[in-house]
């Protein structure tokens, strides 16, 4: 094989390399995010329901948690 053919390749394998490094940290990532906002949800409805079957309407608290995490 010739120099330049052998730097072709080796140029291939790292290019296929990195991309596909990416696109699995990308899917990482996004698989996190996912969690980490099933896990926020969860909080503010075990906040809202205390306990009970079904929270109470009115309480505002997504406003008022909008307005807190905001600053």
């Amino acid at each position: 094989m010739k120099p330049e053919s052998q730097y072709q390749s080796l140029l291939h394998a790292i290019k296929d390399t990195y991309t596909k490094g990416r696109h699995e940290a990308i899917k990482a990532a996004r698989q996190k995010l996912v969690l980490t906002y099933w896990a926020i949800g969860k909080h503010i409805v075990e906040y809202e329901q205390k306990g009970n079957e079904k929270a109470e309407y009115g309480s505002r608290i997504l406003e008022r948690l909008s307005r807190d995490l905001s600053h």
